[in-house]
């Protein structure tokens, strides 16, 4: 299977698998049904989408600043080559964004929150996606802000709905991606000031 065939199996499977199991467990046991997702539960959608656009650029601006750092330079050279092996291209990075903003967004936020509540279930976010590696002293602090970003998709859910929060997760995965990919440069070799992934 080649790489993109595995990122288009691995977006089907977090859309459907993850955001099916995150409606399954919204609508048998936290009482939600399928009506509340259409048009609004609890905001317009318009307002939802609103609320998560605002946060999830608010949020990724916030992580390129930090990416910014010279201890983190790794870190964004790690992620942009995983996106040159797998040939991610901008339809590749659409489609990752929408998958994983949608479908995790529905399994963690709606259907795993209500249970454990908002800092765990951003903890777990965060752990489940790798970035707190106690080996890699980089990943972890990128992770330990990571927490609090993802705390925060928690309340958008909490105060404003589902779509909010996806919206925010997908803003903020298309931002870091397509920047991650469009960086060809290293300015720490030049003594160029760090730009955001180096």
């Amino acid at each position: 299977m080649s790489g993109r065939h595995r990122i288009y199996l691995a977006a089907a499977v977090t859309l459907f698998g993850m955001g099916g199991l995150g409606l399954l467990l919204m609508i048998v046991f936290h009482e939600q049904t399928f009506s509340n997702f259409f048009p609004g539960e609890k905001q317009p959608v318009f307002l939802q989408l609103l609320y998560g656009a605002l946060y999830g650029i608010m949020a990724v601006l916030l992580l390129l600043r930090l990416l910014r750092l010279r201890f983190l330079k790794h870190t964004g050279q790690f992620f942009r080559k995983l996106l040159l092996r797998y040939r991610v291209g901008w339809l590749e990075i659409i489609m990752i964004s929408v998958s994983a903003g949608v479908g995790e967004e529905l399994l963690f936020r709606g259907g795993i929150q209500p249970w454990l509540g908002i800092w765990p279930t951003a903890l777990i976010f965060v752990a489940l996606h790798g970035y707190l590696n106690p080996r890699d002293h980089a990943v972890f602090i990128y992770g330990v802000v990571m927490i609090p970003i993802a705390a925060g998709l928690g309340w958008l859910y909490k105060d404003c709905g589902i779509w909010a929060a996806a919206l925010a997760h997908t803003v903020i995965d298309v931002v870091l991606m397509a920047r991650i990919l469009t960086r060809n440069q290293d300015p720490y070799a030049t003594g160029k000031q760090a730009d955001p992934v180096g």
